[in-house]
C-alpha cells in the first residue's frame, strides 16, 4: 500500500510540475515565452519564426536525412510545408529550420533518385527556402500532395505569421 501511495505522489508532483511549466510558458532558445492564445503582432510573430529558423539541427538528425529513401525525403518536405500553409487536414509535421533546409537540400543534391523528376521537384521547392523564401509553400505542398494522390487537405493559402506561430507552438513546443 505504501508503494502505491509513494508512486501516486511522485506522479502527482510530476504532473503538477509539467502543468506549471506549460502554464508559465515554454522558454527555449527561440524565446517562446508565451501562453497559447497570447496576442502577438505580425511583426512579433515573424521575429519568433525567424529565430526558430536559426535553431541548429543535431548531427544525429542530419545523419537520418542521409539514410532517408526518396519517398521519405518527399514526405519530410511535405510535412515541412504544413508549417507554412492553410489546409483543411494535415497529417504529419516537421519543423522548418535553416540547418534542416540546407541539410536536406544537400542530401537531395547528392542522392541518386529513381525518378529524376522527383529530385528536381524537391530541389525546386527547397532552393528558395535556403534563402528564407517560402512564397512557394502552397504550390510546393500541392505538388507533393498531388504526387501522393491526395484528395483531402489541399493547401489554399500561406498562413499568416500569427497562424504559423500558433502552429509551431501546438506542434513543436
Amino acid at each position: 500500500m505504501k508503494k502505491l501511495t509513494v508512486t501516486g505522489s511522485i506522479i502527482g508532483i510530476l504532473a503538477c510540475m509539467v502543468g506549471v511549466y506549460f502554464y508559465l510558458g515554454y522558454d527555449s532558445g527561440m524565446k517562446f515565452n508565451l501562453k497559447k492564445n497570447d496576442p502577438v503582432t505580425a511583426k512579433e510573430a515573424q521575429t519568433k519564426i525567424e529565430k526558430g529558423f536559426e535553431a541548429p539541427v543535431s548531427s544525429k538528425v542530419s545523419e537520418e536525412y542521409e539514410k532517408m529513401t526518396e519517398e521519405e525525403l518527399i514526405q519530410e518536405v511535405h510535412d515541412m510545408t504544413h508549417q507554412k500553409v492553410k489546409a483543411d487536414k494535415k497529417w504529419g509535421a516537421s519543423e522548418i529550420t535553416g540547418d534542416k533546409v540546407q541539410k536536406i537540400y544537400e542530401v537531395i543534391q547528392s542522392k541518386d533518385f529513381k525518378k529524376s523528376k522527383n529530385k528536381k521537384m524537391l530541389l525546386d521547392i527547397l532552393e528558395p527556402w535556403t534563402r528564407k523564401d517560402f512564397s512557394n509553400a502552397v504550390s510546393a505542398h500541392n505538388k507533393i500532395w498531388s504526387y501522393q494522390k491526395g484528395n483531402i487537405g489541399k493547401a489554399t493559402r500561406l498562413l499568416t505569421p500569427q497562424e504559423e506561430l500558433e502552429y509551431i507552438m501546438e506542434e513543436f513546443r
